[in-house]
């Protein structure tokens, strides 16, 4: 009789031990999962000392995905037909301020080009508190284009420039959308599915396993995201615009192997353009000259 009911108190101790083991994993699993698509958002705020250059005009428009209100600039140039839509990066907003993003607008819309810069959902002065790495950020720069073509003759012809997750949601929108006519990707991710898979134990710092894995499968049902609808390398073979994929070899975050990736995946008019010494999107800081005819190369393929 001891011996039995020590036996059970020795399997209810194992299963109630292995049942709080279970319920930290998750508990640790959804906490990081959660701060992952809640980074701290950066407000938008024009330094002072562009405004002069800048004079931009306040738009919003709906995302196309669930109606969320986007916000952001629109910045014209003459009478021109041709606009560049910047799509920024994860926890960023419309300026990307480690680029910079505005000396670029400055740049093109001084060449000729009308410029929409926007933040993304759960960014900057958008609405919406979830960052979902490029699934539905696509959504949000098709509604961009969306938004250029009702305006009418200034979105005649459109390109895309990206930094990090803007430039996944630049080759995921580009797939879809034909009337992206090119697409600048500044160091994309090639598949988030793996790229997490790789990374968030040094994000989180947390062991691999068995957190990576349960973190992944519980962002779909938890959070309704799916990484491995994000797939950049998956997908870029259905592009026809031209595309300039842009790398720095000193990329710590991305890794040049990711452009590397996705560029052999690209058919047609693409280039791959390494640049030495350069940071994660830090490409215009170590070659600003090179970057802008690199850039205004591809963008003058519209026609």
């Amino acid at each position: 009789m001891k011996s039995s009911r020590l036996k059970k108190i020795l399997l209810w101790t194992v299963v109630s031990a292995l049942g709080l083991t279970i319920a930290g994993v998750l508990g640790i699993s959804l906490k990081v999962g959660w701060s992952l698509t809640h980074p701290v958002r950066q407000h938008t705020a024009l330094p002072a000392s562009a405004g002069k250059l800048f004079k931009p005009r306040e738009v919003s428009f709906p995302s196309r995905q669930d109606k969320i209100v986007l916000r952001g600039w629109f910045l014209p140039s003459g009478n021109s037909n041709k606009t560049i839509i910047f799509a920024h990066g994860y926890g960023k907003n419309r300026l990307q301020d480690d680029v910079p993003a505005d000396a670029i607008a400055v740049a093109l819309r001084d060449q000729g080009y009308n410029i929409l810069m926007f933040d993304f959902r759960g960014c900057g002065e958008s609405g919406g508190d979830l960052i979902s790495i490029g699934q539905y950020e696509k959504e949000d720069l098709i509604s961009a284009v969306d938004f250029m073509k009702k305006i009418g003759r200034q979105g005649d012809h459109i390109g895309v420039i990206g930094f990090s997750m803007g430039a996944v949601a630049g080759i995921t929108a580009a797939a879809e959308d034909p009337r992206i006519e090119a697409l600048v990707a500044d160091a994309p991710f090639a598949d988030l599915e793996q790229y997490l898979t790789e990374n968030l134990p040094v994000w989180s710092q947390l062991p691999s396993f068995p957190f990576t894995q349960v973190i992944l499968n519980t962002m779909p049902a938890v959070l309704h995201l799916d990484p491995h609808k994000v797939s950049p390398k998956r997908v870029v073979g259905k592009i026809k615009a031209p595309i300039l994929f842009i790398h720095g070899t000193a990329d710590t975050t991305i890794p040049i192997s990711n452009s590397e990736s996705v560029y052999r995946a690209a058919p047609g008019r693409n280039r791959l353009w390494i640049v030495p010494g350069a940071k994660h999107v830090g490409s215009y800081k170590v070659q600003p000259k090179e970057y802008m005819q690199h850039v205004l190369d591809l963008f003058g393929q519209m026609k």
